[in-house]
């Protein structure tokens, strides 16, 4: 009879205790009644505390905090709580996988949320730096938002160092690719020109050596008519590398638009017929039209 009891209020504890008690939260999640879930987490923060616990109960309030901090995010759309709860658990568990997750969900936070690019940043980097098998990604992530900053020189800072922590990887490729493009957002248009060809000769996927030609053509579709390039028009290298990016590019369809836009501008810049003012200013209305029709 003894040992029954014992069994009974084991399970009555497992049922009443943090563990059971997340338990009861994730099914309330799962029925579509978040702010209950929510409030049976912070009952089960509430009860742990602060400070030191055995491992199961450590556990426990770790599984709280990063229940609250989801259902917070994903749910309940209170962005600040959810930040409250991911910072905690970094606290709590620092240089961890959970730790470099809530890292880069408060990353997300802070950019889509809040409009704070320098403050997504600073969380990507700390995964960035870390042993997080996903460091690569967020590096590249760092470089991309210094570029959407138009930080044009610390954009290609990071892509550097990425091509140097990780030189084989998929996202190296990337970057060298990002390299390039802030060039031509700067309109440095010869460093950009060599890195794209850095970025093919790496030999990368597809679809990012089809990206690297397409930004060497963009640069050479905005030269004028008469420009040379090596032996052949500017533009028509500029049409050899949409069409030799078509395979390989996600969008075909703005490049074959990008194509019939510089045949336009070399049909517009056709000799016109000497004394023919008409027909000039006809001829420098079409060559207008077709450069300002390429896709960039």
């Amino acid at each position: 009879m003894a040992r029954l009891a014992a069994l009974a209020l084991a399970g009555l504890s497992a049922c009443t205790g943090a563990a059971g008690r997340l338990d009861r939260a994730n099914d309330l999640r799962h029925a579509g009644r978040p702010a209950e879930a929510l409030s049976l987490y912070r009952e089960v923060l509430a009860e742990l505390g602060e400070g030191r616990l055995p491992r199961g109960d450590a556990e426990s309030r770790l599984r709280a905090l990063q229940y609250a901090a989801d259902v917070s995010y994903l749910e309940l759309g209170d962005y600040r709580g959810a930040v409250a709860y991911y910072r905690r658990l970094i606290e709590l568990c620092p240089n961890t996988p959970d730790a470099w997750q809530a890292r880069a969900v408060i990353g997300e936070i802070y950019r889509d949320r809040f409009g704070d690019r320098i403050g997504a940043i600073a969380q990507w980097a700390e995964v960035a730096a870390s042993a997080s098998p996903a460091a690569p990604r967020y590096q590249l992530k760092v470089a991309r938002e210094y570029l959407e900053l138009k930080n044009y020189e610390q954009a290609r800072t990071e892509a550097r160092i990425l091509r140097e922590r990780w030189p084989r990887s998929p996202e190296a490729d990337e970057a060298q690719l990002l390299t390039a493009q802030a060039w031509a957002m700067e309109r440095r248009a010869d460093e950009a020109l060599r890195a794209f060809q850095a970025t093919v000769d790496r030999r990368p996927s597809a679809e990012i050596a089809a990206r690297a030609l397409e930004g060497m053509a963009h640069l050479y579709a905005q030269q004028g008519p008469g420009e040379r390039c090596g032996n052949q028009s500017c533009l028509d290298r500029a049409i050899e590398l949409y069409a030799e990016a078509l395979p390989g590019h996600p969008n075909p369809d703005a490049l074959r638009k990008n194509i019939e836009a510089v045949r336009r501008r070399q049909k517009a810049a056709q000799t016109v017929r000497p004394g023919d003012r008409a027909a000039a200013l006809d001829h420098d209305a079409r060559a207008r039209e077709a450069k300002e029709k390429v896709i960039p």
